[in-house]
C-alpha cells in the first residue's frame, strides 16, 4: 500500500506538469498570424542564449518617438495592410495588440521585438540582416485578448521603390549648427 502510495505521489506532480506544458502548447499555437515588416537586428547574447532583435516598422503608422500602447491591424492576414492607433480600451474588431508590460520591452513592446532562434541559425541571420537589399518580415501570432508572440522570420528582396526611398538623398542637408525644428518659431 505505501509503494502504491508513493508511486502516486512521484507521478502526479509529473501528470500535472505535462497538463500544464500542453495547455501552454495548446495557447500557444491559437491566434491569427499577421507578417509585419522589421528594422534592425541584434543576433546574439551568450547571456540569454541566440536571438534576433528588431523594430516594427509598422505600416500606416507615422514616424514618431511616441508609440500608442494598442493597434488596430488591417488587412486580410497574413497580410498586414496598414495600422491606426486606438485606445488599450477601445479594441478594434478581432484583429489588434496591444503592448506588454510584463514582456521584455514592457511598454515599449510595440515598437521593439525579440525572437529567440536556435544556434545553428544565428549565423545565417546575420549575414541576412547584414544585406541592404532584403526587407526582414517578421511573423506575429495575434491573439483574441490583444497579445501577439513573434514566431517566425523571413527576408524578401526589396522592391525598386523601396530601393529608391532608401537611396533618396534627404529632404533637407543636415547642419549641426542649426536649432531643432521647435526652437525656430517665437
Amino acid at each position: 500500500m505505501k509503494r502504491r502510495a508513493r508511486l502516486v505521489a512521484a507521478a502526479l506532480p509529473l501528470c500535472g506538469l505535462g497538463a500544464l506544458w500542453a495547455w501552454s502548447a495548446h495557447v500557444y499555437d491559437q491566434g491569427t498570424e499577421w507578417e509585419v515588416p522589421i528594422m534592425g537586428y541584434d543576433p546574439r547574447d551568450y547571456l540569454r542564449g541566440h536571438y534576433v532583435e528588431f523594430t516594427y516598422d509598422w505600416p500606416g503608422l507615422p514616424e514618431s518617438d511616441i508609440v500608442p500602447a494598442a493597434l488596430c491591424l488591417e488587412g486580410e492576414a497574413p497580410t498586414l495592410a496598414r495600422v491606426s492607433a486606438i485606445p488599450v480600451d477601445e479594441p478594434c474588431g478581432d484583429y489588434w495588440v496591444r503592448s506588454d508590460s510584463s514582456g521584455v520591452y514592457g511598454w515599449d513592446s510595440l515598437n521593439r521585438g525579440r525572437l529567440y532562434i536556435g544556434q545553428d541559425r544565428a549565423a545565417q541571420l546575420q549575414q541576412q540582416l547584414r544585406n541592404r537589399d532584403q526587407r526582414g518580415i517578421v511573423t506575429i501570432r495575434q491573439r483574441e485578448d490583444g497579445s501577439f508572440t513573434p514566431i517566425a522570420i523571413r527576408f524578401r528582396p526589396l522592391t525598386p521603390a523601396e530601393i529608391a526611398e532608401r537611396d533618396a538623398p534627404p529632404e533637407e542637408p543636415f547642419d549641426p549648427l542649426a536649432p531643432p525644428a521647435v526652437m525656430d518659431a517665437p
